[in-house]
């Protein structure tokens, strides 16, 4: 009789702090890559999303599953609740063996396996190799300590050998490919993806550089083409966010990338993040023309002084030319900021209100400095005796705050008013929309961005001409029925709304947003879908919030 496979078990939990936060309780994107280099190898393997859950349900579920390995997905923010879903696993199974893979539990070992005690095993940096040699061992002998010789582990006593990282990353196979999980509620979360690993900066408050590595790793195009196909084909995701550090590092594989995906024929809208200085009009121009609509960059700070005190490795020479480039070619510019920095003054925040008002972002992310375990600034902090390995116990789900003083508590302030009175100047005009169709000709991003504004601003008519126009260029892009579907709803035309819906539903067969709006509107479908719609995902940032109801260091 051949023995059974053993079976592996992927869990994440947000904190508690975080149950009622759609954006902390997605799933990480991590473990649909673990589960599908598992599978790809033939070992079963199944992920659950344990946000909410109480302990009752918590160990029935794991009984349930009986599961030889059991993983979780530990960050900083919900260390707390991993602990205590490592101990469930523990209580429901004795013999499974229990990992904790992530940045948290690989730059701070000692701490974590002294505060869970029923941590067998850490996972070091990237997790694929490691957990597919930890299976491969416990195929081989069974109900042994072979596995504990698997490269890459932190044990309680010790380290075993490294584990090369990988360098061709579409061997794991893409994640709607294998994916198996319960208690996910939107299967729009497979709309975020990564196509690439490592960042080439090594910004001192970020830990990437230590976990992923310097040098960046990518997905093949043709990969990420068949990854978006398949979330089109099976559940009719239309709208993707590709959640890379540095989407647009490569400028030969973007070139290729997008035109890849014009050439698809999926017309999809999406969006990504990259760095000031690795981006430019050639790659920004086909990126819009391939459906990217918002593009997001950590630009940090207005001063070149704090941008040196981050060690950015950008300039503000970099800053301002990537973020005049964007509004030029007509996407919506998003940016990430952050204030309490050691070392920064008024001035330089000052400095970021000015970039504020010259660069006009359609949206901007402010919080204060966090540290994290395996970032240069961390070590700093630790090394001067600022941060005590007691303060991860006490502190619940808190961060470490860089700064807690008046300074950074003025500057949120002072900042988000500053973002509040830009908003309406962000909005493109009229003749900014005419000078992009001009120079780049029909693009469907700008007539929906032109369409949309058009509505806001009650231009109804106008608003309707740019759909039609997008249906009569490309009657296979569901975007211009759906934007028109709205309109046309907004207008109480609800004939003519739900006619258009229906082509939706035909090109994009199961799409999250029309199969919401057809039960509302009361239409049959042929292919219904549970959850909720899936345009436009967006980070809910919190820093602030976070920061003001801080515990001390």
């Amino acid at each position: 009789m051949t023995p059974s496979l053993p079976k592996t078990l992927l869990l994440y939990s947000a904190p508690r702090s975080g149950f009622g936060d759609e954006w902390m309780t997605f799933l990480p994107i991590g473990l649909g890559f673990l589960q599908a280099m598992l599978k790809t190898s033939g070992f079963p393997c199944r992920l659950a999303n344990l946000s909410g859950k109480n302990r009752k349900e918590i160990i029935a579920y794991l009984k349930t599953q009986n599961a030889d390995v059991v993983g979780v997905s530990m960050f900083t923010f919900n260390r707390k609740r991993s602990y205590e879903l490592l101990q469930m696993a523990k209580e429901a199974n004795p013999g499974c063996i229990t990992l904790a893979g992530g940045p948290h539990p690989t730059h701070l070992a000692a701490e974590v396996f002294e505060d869970c005690p029923a941590l067998d095993a850490i996972v070091k940096g990237e997790g694929e190799p490691i957990l597919l040699g930890i299976l491969e061992r416990l195929k081989t002998v069974p109900d042994s300590d072979l596995w504990k010789r698997a490269p890459g582990l932190i044990l309680r006593d010790g380290e075993t050998a490294p584990q090369p990282v990988m360098e061709d990353l579409d061997v794991m196979g893409a994640p709607v490919q294998h994916f198996e999980a319960d208690f996910l509620d939107d299967i729009g979360q497979l709309a975020y993806i990564s196509t690439s690993r490592g960042c080439p900066a090594t910004c001192n408050f970020c830990n990437t550089p230590e976990f992923w590595g310097t040098s960046i790793r990518f997905r093949g195009p043709e990969a990420v083409l068949k990854e978006m196909r398949l979330l089109r084909e099976k559940h009719g995701i239309t709208y993707f966010s590709f959640r890379d550090d540095t989407f647009t590092a490569n400028r030969g594989r973007i070139l290729t990338m997008m035109d890849l995906i014009q050439q698809s024929g999926l017309h999809p809208l999406w969006n990504c993040q990259s760095r000031v200085n690795l981006v430019d009009e050639e790659r920004a121009i086909a990126m819009k023309r391939a459906g990217c609509e918002f593009m997001q960059f950590g630009v940090e700070s207005g001063s070149e002084k704090v941008l040196a005190l981050l060690d950015k490795g950008t300039s503000m020479k970099h800053i301002r030319a990537a973020l005049e480039m964007v509004r030029k070619v007509g996407m919506n510019l998003g940016i990430y900021l952050i204030t309490g920095i050691p070392g920064e003054t008024w001035e330089d925040i000052e400095a970021t209100a000015q970039l504020i008002h010259q660069s006009r972002p359609h949206d901007c992310q402010l919080s204060p400095l966090a540290l994290y375990p395996g970032t240069r600034m961390y070590d700093q902090y630790k090394a001067e005796g600022r941060i005590t390995r007691e303060f991860f116990r006490a502190a619940g789900d808190a961060e470490i705050f860089a700064r807690q003083d008046s300074h950074t508590e003025n500057a949120l302030k002072f900042l988000y008013g500053e973002i509040e009175a830009v908003k309406p100047k962000a909005r493109y005009s009229p003749l900014e929309f005419a000078e992009q169709k001009k120079w780049l000709g029909f693009c469907a991003v700008t007539n929906i961005l032109c369409g949309e504004a058009a509505e806001e601003s009650g231009q109804l008519v106008e608003a309707e001409a740019e759909y039609s126009e997008i249906i009569a260029r490309e009657p296979d892009n569901p975007w211009g029925f759906m934007k028109r579907a709205l309109l046309f709803e907004k207008q109480e035309r609800m004939k003519q709304a739900k006619a258009d819906l229906e082509e939706v539903l035909n090109l994009a067969p199961g799409n999250p947003e029309a199969t919401e709006l057809a039960g509302l509107w009361g239409l049959r479908l042929k292919k219904q879908r549970k959850g909720g719609p899936s345009h436009g995902p967006a980070a809910v940032m919190k820093g602030a919030e976070a920061y003001l109801s801080r515990p001390k260091m």
